[in-house]
């Protein structure tokens, strides 16, 4: 006779019907979103490495970095490895490489320009990685203070990257929106971009913009509303005083 074995208690749990949810949608996502591209590396001996396109007929490599150009894409493609090297290296790690390829192809480069500000933000946010880990781990607080100055300066260097790609892409193009405007009885709203006009001799009209300074009689007409307090005709005034000893004011007249 055989004894059946207990089967083993799985290491992980089930997942919760949440997480199959959320796994369901995960998995639609991902069946959405484009493949991208990938380099393999085969190592010929000591100093000599292959790279092979995989998962590519040449042309998705090509419009990963907005590019009909070989010659640029093999010079971006030795660039990028080269950013990526660690110290002690020989070679750049397949893996860090196609995510450098996978975040390039992320931000849809349309021409050569955007390509290499995607490359140089590539670059600049493993170094800012790198300088983060660096300062968590540093041993003194010099090495603390050098290592975080570096990384707080490649984070800045890696926004003002991001606003030049996207000012690039829109063709340096701004948009203004207005979220709320309220305008009340007998007044005016004008939007968009206000300029003072010029006056002969160079200076500026100072007052052909304020509301005393213009003709239209709609700037300086006052809106309806209750009447203001008019002042007291008496005339109170405070009295003298008449000894050293302080008296209290009168009481006010009126209406």
């Amino acid at each position: 006779m055989t004894r059946k074995q207990k089967p083993e208690p799985s290491d992980h749990p089930s997942p919760s019907p949440r997480m199959l949810a959320r796994i369901a949608e995960a998995k639609l996502r991902n069946a959405a979103r484009a493949e991208r591209p990938a380099l393999e590396h085969k190592v010929k001996d000591a100093t000599t490495l292959e790279t092979v396109i995989t998962r590519d007929d040449g042309e998705t490599l090509l419009d990963v970095f907005g590019t009909t150009s070989k010659d640029f894409l093999a010079s971006e493609l030795n660039r990028l490895s080269n950013s990526q090297l660690s110290a002690g290296q020989l070679h750049t790690a397949q893996t860090e490489m196609n995510a450098a390829l996978a975040a390039i192809d992320g931000t849809r480069p349309e021409n050569e320009m955007t390509a290499m500000l995607a490359s140089q933000m590539v670059a600049t946010h493993s170094l800012a990685m790198d300088m983060l880990g660096r300062t968590r781990r540093a041993g003194t607080p010099e090495q603390m203070q050098a290592h975080g100055a570096l990384a707080t300066k490649l984070l800045r260097t890696f926004t003002a990257q991001t606003e030049a790609l996207a000012k690039v892409k829109r063709g340096g193009e701004q948009t203004v929106r207005v979220e709320h405007v309220h305008v009340y009885s007998g007044g005016q709203a004008i939007v968009g971009a206000v300029s003072n006009p010029k006056v002969e001799g160079g200076g500026v009209d100072e007052k052909g913009n304020q509301a005393y300074g213009t003709p239209d009689p709609r700037a300086i007409a006052a809106a309806p509303g209750a009447a203001l307090l008019g002042p007291n005709t008496v005339g109170d005034s405070l009295p003298e005083t008449r000894s050293e000893r302080q008296e209290a004011l009168p009481p006010p007249r009126r209406r």
